[in-house]
């Protein structure tokens, strides 16, 4: 990621010592369905994100330091005022009940991590459950989770400059709540997105699939699959390491192109 996206506006020295910047995560899947896909994806599941690409690489991501930042999860609250854990519990830094002698984790981690997102909304981790609900809860965590989304689509497509291959959805949720989609989608007409509504209401079977209609913009589904991902990024780090030209991998992605007509 560029240096002004990655940089938090802290003491760089105290940064630089602890190694503190914006990490992003979710590459291994990010990096499954930009290769077949291409586009602005969304990998929406129990913890959700977003991410940019510009020319193959990551330009952002939703995620920061820690997997915390950025959209509500099941048990994460996403981005949040800073001071806000401050308000909430006196504790904050005191060791939280989790706290091992190994690992030192805070009463404001404990919370915002596991104690926050759709549980603490609603009581429930399920996001099927919630997006089919008619509990005004349920309803009420399905529009914050749809109003951050948009935040972060707005925000990417202005730093592509509008220059975007297509919105992809991808992860279980992504996958499977075709209403999410639905709802993104009606908000970002304006883009140059349009949503084909037989097609996101069928089942997702293909890799990729298109779910929109004759647009600027493609929308795709990705069924992302990580298991398959992680053994050609371990050859290619050991070819790397090997200084040799990574063949096995550029035989792995031109197979994995051909199995897919959206290849990148």
């Amino acid at each position: 990621m560029p240096k002004e996206i990655e940089t938090y506006p802290i003491d760089p020295k105290v940064a630089k010592k602890n190694k503190l910047r914006k990490y992003g995560f979710h590459g291994i899947s990010y990096a499954f369905y930009h290769e077949i896909s291409g586009g602005l994806p969304e990998e929406a599941g129990d913890g959700a994100s977003a991410c940019a690409f510009k020319n193959g690489k990551s330009l952002d991501n939703s995620m920061g330091l820690t997997p915390l930042a950025g959209l509500p999860g099941a048990t994460r609250s996403g981005d949040v005022d800073p001071s806000l854990i401050f308000h909430f519990t006196h504790d904050a830094g005191s060791p939280s009940p989790g706290s091992t002698k190994e690992m030192h984790i805070s009463t404001a981690e404990e919370i915002l991590n596991k104690k926050s997102g759709w549980k603490a909304l609603t009581g429930k981790t399920d996001f099927g459950t919630i997006s089919s609900s008619s509990d005004p809860r349920c309803k009420l965590a399905f529009d914050i989770l749809v109003d951050r989304i948009l935040g972060f689509i707005g925000s990417y497509h202005v730093k592509l400059e509008g220059k975007v291959d297509a919105l992809v959805f991808a992860g279980g949720i992504g996958e499977k709540a075709s209403l999410l989609r639905t709802r993104i989608l009606e908000k970002c007409r304006c883009l140059g997105f349009e949503i084909d509504d037989e097609k996101n209401n069928k089942a997702i079977q293909d890799v990729v699939q298109d779910i929109g209609k004759e647009a600027r913009h493609r929308t795709l589904v990705c069924q992302t699959d990580e298991q398959f991902e992680m053994p050609g990024n371990v050859l290619w780090v050991r070819k790397q390491s090997e200084n040799a030209e990574p063949e096995i991998i550029c035989e792995r992605r031109e197979s994995l192109h051909q199995s897919t007509k959206y290849g990148a």
